[in-house]
């Protein structure tokens, strides 16, 4: 009989189990242009914990300086957060407003924002300059020099969390998915990390990617979404036209935190091109 109630007990504690989506975003941008509507569907449903995770600061080697570029950028990533996370709430029951607060994993000091049951982390390593070359501000150092065993230790560029090598990072990494996933099913998005079918891709979404894969690897039980990323904006559209005006609006929510704080506001032909169009396959991690 006792043996029948720890088995019921272990039934209902995994049955409710709720289930996390992780969103790798090398940069403050990608999700919205590349993962959506998934990431909507995700922040909408009361059953999945989102997680979005910004690796890089996405300054284009400017630093924390030309009037907080990458500020405005993260800003972007949050206002597009809060914007799904609030479509279709009743007026008189809207969200709490996106809160942030520091958090201390493996030693590291990482900034999360958060809303109802969704969570922006942000790393902010350094930019890579699209081929991993890295920027002269941070001595030219790069998530994917980092991955590769190229450089030693990296840090944030606010320099608020320093990785001694690529081990440290990832342990980080598991530490923050082993925080936010209690049990449930592990979807993690991320870029397509295969040249022959995805070619030409940034390498911070590429390094990012191979970084969180080997993460989830190792933790198991899980499901890889992985998206094609730069070459989309010359395949045909292939989300239906609600799907398509809601990405619209999340893009324009992301550029408009760009124009509100000076900067190029990014609503141009070349990131409005990977609007409507959401490719990607998916592969079971045991």
């Amino acid at each position: 009989m006792r043996f029948l109630f720890l088995l019921c007990a272990l039934y209902a504690g995994t049955v409710g189990a709720q289930s996390t989506a992780i969103y790798v975003s090398a940069h403050q941008d990608d999700w919205q242009l590349f993962m959506n509507p998934n990431a909507y569907y995700s922040i909408q449903n009361p059953d999945t914990k989102t997680i979005i995770l910004h690796t890089t600061a996405g300054d284009a080697g400017v630093g924390m300086g030309k009037q907080d570029y990458a500020l405005s950028r993260e800003k972007g990533s949050v206002a597009a957060a809060q914007f799904l996370a609030q479509i279709d709430t009743a007026r008189d029951s809207l969200l709490d407003k996106m809160t942030q607060k520091k958090l201390v994993i493996n030693g590291k000091s990482i900034l999360r924002y958060s809303i109802g049951n969704t969570h922006i982390y942000c790393l902010r390593l350094p930019d890579g300059n699209g081929t991993g070359v890295g920027y002269p501000l941070h001595a030219n150092k790069s998530l994917e020099k980092f991955y590769q065993k190229k450089v030693s230790r990296i840090h944030s560029i606010d320099s608020t969390a320093f990785y001694t090598d690529i081990a440290d990072l990832k342990k980080t990494l598991k530490d923050l998915i082993g925080l936010e996933h209690q049990g449930g099913n592990l979807d993690v998005h991320l870029a397509d990390t295969n040249p022959e079918t995805h070619p030409g891709d940034h390498s911070d979404h590429q390094t990012s990617s191979k970084i969180v894969q080997d993460v989830v690897n190792e933790i198991g039980n899980a499901t890889f979404y992985l998206y094609q990323n730069y070459s989309t904006g010359e395949f045909p559209d292939n989300i239906n036209e609600t799907e398509e005006m809601l990405c619209a609006a999340t893009w324009g929510v992301t550029t408009a935190c760009l124009a509100k704080n000076g900067h190029y506001a990014t609503w141009d032909s070349v990131h409005n091109a990977w609007i409507g169009k959401q490719y990607f396959s998916t592969k079971k991690i045991p």
